[in-house]
């Protein structure tokens, strides 16, 4: 798909253990000769960590691991970009067959689920530590001094270990917001907004910048969007309030006429990345969209997955078959965008 922009990129899962030569081979003979010249790699907590070990999330990624996939994107000049969920989703339910990701349900009534690794690490860091399940996925308590000096470190570490100067922070899908009798007391916007402003300085204090999702900056009433894709909870004035060098992805996935978010985001100062999913008619809807309202606010596309990186690995260089429930039609989708 010919496209406007200098950025290329594609969101991945870390893959398994047992997959990183599949997406090694992936990264090598499939995205790089496509042009593929960003990665957006969701680890969570699957790394081990040396300054947190306790914080380690299912089938960790070695040291070893991590530069082997540096490696191969300093190789094709990739900007390999660290992804970490730092304020939702720290709780959800394995897919199957296992993908790597918890993801969040959305049951009618709140059910156990599965911790991430800070919260099972420390528990205290939960906006919602006395319940036993809740709706869809846990959240950081955002006023927990703690848990900011925790996630700090683990930032460090993450981007030391990418060799990179960016880190994606997610914020993304943010339901569990001021919950605690601390966090309750002050606005959701400002809230959100000073967790997203700390983190910031804390990465641009080390040369640094940050990424982060764009679904909690906008309104449901502004735009028209589901509210997943956007906010009912009160968030969106800290599209106001963050630092306007943050970077924010763009993600929305229905068969919309409009996307008013990439209007809403050039009014207000933001640099964006366009990000579609699966449905390749709603992704190439999206685009077109874009490129015709950008006022040069636009970096690029980062083309989302949200499946087992391993298996669409196999599938786009193999045409292997797929266990995974979308991972057909991100291929599919996926050879579009990046053709």
């Amino acid at each position: 798909m010919n496209l406007p922009w200098k950025k290329k990129g594609i969101e991945l899962t870390a893959p398994l253990t047992e997959d990183v030569d599949d997406v090694i081979k992936f990264i090598d003979e499939y995205l790089a000769p496509r042009g593929v010249n960003l990665i957006v790699m969701q680890i969570r907590y699957r790394y081990q960590f040396r300054r947190h070990p306790e914080c380690c999330g299912y089938d960790p990624l070695s040291e070893k691991d991590v530069k082997r996939l540096v490696a191969v994107c300093r190789k094709h000049n990739i900007e390999l970009i660290p992804k970490m969920n730092l304020c939702d989703h720290q709780s959800g339910l394995p897919a199957n067959p296992t993908d790597g990701i918890l993801h969040g349900h959305t049951n009618p009534e709140p059910m156990p689920d599965i911790k991430d690794g800070l919260l099972r690490a420390y528990p205290e860091f939960d906006e919602l530590q006395h319940e036993p399940g809740v709706f869809y996925s846990r959240s950081i308590c955002l006023s927990n001094p703690v848990a900011k000096i925790v996630v700090f470190e683990l930032i460090d570490e993450m981007m030391e270990a990418f060799e990179t100067d960016t880190i994606h922070i997610a914020c993304d899908e943010v339901i569990n917001l001021g919950k605690c009798p601390i966090c309750a007391k002050v606005p959701k916007a400002k809230l959100y907004a000073d967790w997203v402003n700390s983190i910031n300085e804390h990465v641009q204090s080390r040369g640094g910048k940050i990424m982060m999702w764009g679904d909690r900056l906008t309104a449901v009433k502004d735009t028209g969007y589901n509210n997943w894709e956007s906010s009912d909870v009160g968030t969106e004035e800290a599209m106001h309030l963050i630092s306007k060098d943050v970077i924010i992805c763009d993600w929305h996935y229905e068969a919309d006429e409009e996307f008013r978010s990439v209007d809403l985001f050039a009014e207000a100062g933001f640099r964006i990345l366009i990000c579609p999913w699966k449905v390749t008619e709603n992704a190439e809807r999206f685009i077109k969209y874009a490129i015709a309202h950008d006022k040069g606010h636009i970096d690029g596309l980062l083309a989302t997955t949200w499946c087992n990186a391993g298996e669409l690995a196999r599938k786009l260089l193999y045409n292997a078959p797929c266990k995974g429930v979308n991972t057909e039609q991100i291929a599919a989708t996926l050879a579009v965008l990046l053709s």
